[in-house]
């Protein structure tokens, strides 16, 4: 019966991947690998970038800076005066989540680790990117990268309510599985494309990066105002995820994989 179920399982893999093969096939070779590699890097810029609108949303304000400036006003008998002005300083220029969503208690250190802590992951693995790629290929380096991407937005609900401690150690995993993806990327440039349209190639590439910026704030801001926080996490991610099932079942290393 396991023989059975992993037969019926395989079948049903392939049976997926055919189905995307040749939904890809009209598109020339390079076109394709260009398509999918520009959807890539924009969920890969999807997965760095979300949780610096979403934990507005998660946070709830912060009154660590009024009490310090009051006590600090109090010393100097203008306490009233004072506490005007930092309210209006406050509600001028910083934006907080509805504090009936909000759920985390975190200062402003805390939160400064939660959203620096993926790069200190991701300066590490640059320099291996590219040698990774030369060995295991493009499309396994680069697609797990935007696959870590997936499922590090999918679990940073949980962690961040299990402790933030454990959405600062996912993140800096995250960030050392995604140091890989630019240097990949430029293995596959050499193996795919013809020098004298890598600059045309790289160009469109590279400029998702830019555009899923600004794609990914108004995006998850719209869903965070319908849903709660905790789903702008899943869209990212399983946008991700349907695009990995893309990936892997259309994508090859070199030309000389590919069946055409």
């Amino acid at each position: 019966q396991a023989v059975m179920a992993s037969e019926h399982n395989n079948g049903g893999w392939k049976a997926v991947n055919n189905f995307l093969s040749r939904a890809m096939g009209w598109l020339p070779a390079r076109v394709a690998l260009a398509t999918l590699a520009w959807l890539g890097f924009i969920n890969l810029h999807m997965a760095r970038v979300n949780l610096s609108v979403i934990i507005v949303a998660m946070v709830k304000r912060n009154t660590s800076h009024t009490v310090h400036a009051q006590c600090h006003a109090a010393d100097n008998g203008t306490l009233d005066g004072a506490e005007d002005d930092i309210r209006r300083h406050l509600s001028d220029d910083i934006t907080y989540g509805d504090e009936e969503d909000a759920e985390f208690e975190w200062d402003v250190t805390t939160q400064g680790l939660v959203l620096g802590c993926f790069y200190y992951g991701y300066a590490m693995t640059q320099v291996v990117g590219g040698r990774l790629a030369e060995v295991y290929g493009t499309k396994w380096v680069f697609g797990v990268c935007v696959l870590a991407g997936g499922v590090g937005s999918i679990l940073s609900p949980p962690a961040a309510r299990l402790h933030y401690g454990a959405l600062i150690a996912l993140r800096v995993v995250q960030g050392l599985i995604q140091g890989a993806s630019w240097p990949s990327m430029h293995a596959c440039v050499a193996r795919w494309i013809p020098p004298l349209e890598r600059p045309r190639f790289i160009g469109i590439v590279y400029f998702a990066s830019t555009l899923s910026t600004a794609v990914t704030l108004p995006l998850s801001g719209l869903v965070i105002d319908s849903y709660g926080w905790a789903a702008a996490f899943y869209v990212t991610g399983s946008l991700s995820l349907a695009w990995c099932l893309l990936w892997f079942s259309t994508m090859y290393n070199s030309p000389a994989e590919h069946p055409r």
